[in-house]
C-alpha cells in the first residue's frame, strides 16, 4: 500500500489469507494486540480496494472481534509530507555520531528506568524484516543483578563494576521460518542494538557494546540467568552509566572514506 500508483485489488491474496489467519489466531487464542494490529491494517487495505471484488472480504473482515485497545494501535499505511520529515531531522547528525565513544570510565549514579524505557521506545523504530520487530532486550539496573550478567562477559574487566546498567539485545528465532532467514536475527538485532546505543547517546548516557562472542556454556548459563527461551539467540550486550565531566575515550583515526566507499562500482557485464 505504501508504494507508488499502487493499482485496485493489489495484495487481494495477501489480505485474503491475512484474515484467515487471524480468524485462526482469534479462534485459538482470542482477540489480542496483534489481531487490533491486523485488522486496522486490513480497514486500510479495504479504503484502497473498495469494490465488487473485495465485498465477501469485507464482510469476513467486519465481523472480526477488536480486542479494545487503546486508540494508539494501528496499522496500514499514513500520510507525511517533507517538510515534516524534515523538520524533525535538523540535528548535526555527523557530529551526534563522532561525539559517541565506547566509554569506560564511568560516573556513580543510577539510570532512571523511565531513560531506559525512553531509549528502549526509540530503538524500536530500527528497520526490521518484513517489519516483524523480533529484537528484544533484557535491561537490568540494580547492581547486584548487573554484576552478575556481566561476570558472564569476557570482555569489560577493569570497568564494569562502574556500570549502572547491563541490557541483552536477543532475538526469538522462532520468528524465523526458512533456511534463508538465518541470518535475519543478527541483522535485525544489531540494527536495534546500534539505534539502543544512540537513543542512550542522546540521553546523555555513556555507552559500551559488549561483544558476545562465548563459547556455548557461556551462552547457556546467561540464558539460564536471565530466563531466556530457548529460541532466543543473544545478539549483543551493552553496558551504560552516567558520564563523568571529565574522561578519557579511545581515540582511534578513521580509515579513509575510500577505503570504506565504492561508489557506482562497474558491473560486471
Amino acid at each position: 500500500m505504501a508504494l507508488p500508483g499502487a493499482a485496485a485489488g493489489h495484495g487481494l491474496d495477501t489480505a485474503q489469507r491475512l484474515v484467515s489467519d487471524v480468524e485462526d489466531y482469534v479462534t485459538r487464542w482470542g482477540a489480542d494486540e496483534q489481531t487490533a494490529i491486523a485488522i486496522r491494517t486490513l480497514g486500510a487495505w479495504l479504503t484502497l480496494n473498495s469494490g465488487p471484488q473485495t465485498r465477501g472480504l469485507a464482510d469476513r473482515i467486519a465481523v472480526l472481534p477488536d480486542c479494545n485497545s487503546d486508540a494508539g494501535v494501528h496499522g496500514g499505511v499514513e500520510e507525511v509530507t517533507r517538510a515534516e520529515i524534515l523538520a524533525a531531522n535538523s540535528i548535526d547528525f555527523a557530529r551526534f555520531a563522532a561525539t559517541r565513544h565506547s566509554i569506560r570510565q564511568y560516573a556513580a549514579g543510577d539510570v532512571p528506568a523511565d531513560t531506559v524505557r525512553r531509549a528502549v521506545a526509540a530503538a524500536q523504530f530500527a528497520p526490521s524484516s518484513c517489519n516483524r520487530q523480533t529484537t528484544r532486550v533484557h535491561v537490568w539496573t540494580e547492581p547486584e543483578a548487573v554484576a552478575r550478567v556481566l561476570a558472564l562477559q569476557s570482555g569489560n574487566r577493569g570497568f564494569g563494576d562502574r556500570l549502572a546498567g547491563a541490557a541483552v539485545v536477543w532475538t526469538d528465532l522462532r520468528n524465523w521460518t526458512e533456511a534463508a532467514e538465518r541470518y535475519n536475527g543478527y541483522v535485525d538485532g544489531g540494527m536495534f542494538a546500534m539505534s539502543l546505543i544512540y537513543a542512550l547517546h542522546a540521553e546523555g548516557l555513556g555507552t559500551v557494546p559488549l561483544n558476545w562472542s562465548e563459547e556455548p556454556q557461556q551462552d547457556a548459563a546467561l540464558r539460564a540467568l536471565a530466563d531466556l527461551p530457548e529460541s532466543a539467540q543473544i545478539v549483543v550486550l551493552i553496558g551504560f552509566g552516567q558520564l563523568p565531566d571529565r574522561l578519557r575515550v579511545p581515540h582511534s583515526h578513521r580509515r579513509s572514506l575510500d577505503s570504506c566507499l565504492t561508489l557506482n562500482p562497474r558491473l560486471a557485464p
